[in-house]
């Protein structure tokens, strides 16, 4: 009898758990060329695209991150060389308004941490619960899609999300994305340069 009883209960705990359990579909991934904006030197090319369209930010990202100040933009970084090695770092990429020298880095994961402690409202004691393990889930999500630091052998690319800064209760203006990338063989750097 306390078997059924136990595994009654058991069955009991975990659907709440099955629920909270988010799923988040992974985004499409493209060609470097095939984004709205991108830019080559050396034969490693770059591509960019905002992701500002709330319905699908709640789709990929289960909450809208333009409301909280980011913007989630998915990079695609492609080597198209046959012999040359490229070093991408994630944590020197800087943005900035266009037409503007200023500059800021984005921090590794800074974004995703400030983002998931934005999504947690105050509630009451009970329902505070799940909205802080779907938080942890959503933050979980946006460090897992975010773009990693990596060196680029010949035909290899990398991709994935950065979340940039914006205002939150003015317009956007254009954004300057600065993306340096280092010669594996020379430690020679060159930026590329994509506004949106």
């Amino acid at each position: 009898m306390w078997r059924v009883r136990l595994t009654a209960i058991s069955a009991f705990l975990l659907v709440p758990l099955a629920f909270a359990a988010a799923t988040f579909p992974a985004y499409p991934i493209k060609q470097a060329k095939e984004c709205p904006v991108s830019a080559e030197n050396a034969g490693l090319v770059v591509g960019l695209e905002p992701v500002e369209n709330s319905e699908t930010q709640e789709n990929y990202f289960h909450t809208e991150l333009a409301k909280k100040g980011f913007v989630p933009v998915f990079l695609v970084i492609e080597n198209r060389t046959s012999t040359n090695s490229f070093i991408f770092d994630k944590t020197i990429v800087s943005y900035g308004i266009s037409d503007s020298t200023i500059s800021t880095p984005l921090t590794e994961s800074g974004a995703g941490k400030a983002i998931a402690v934005s999504v947690i409202p105050f509630v009451g004691p009970f329902a505070g619960v799940k909205i802080i393990s779907d938080a942890a889930q959503i933050q979980q999500n946006l460090m897992k899609k975010e773009i990693q630091s990596t060196t680029l052998s010949p035909g290899a690319s990398v991709h994935g999300f950065l979340y940039v800064p914006i205002p939150r209760k003015t317009a956007r203006g254009k954004i300057t994305l600065r993306v340096p990338i280092s010669k594996a063989s020379t430690n020679e750097t060159f930026d590329l340069n994509l506004v949106f």
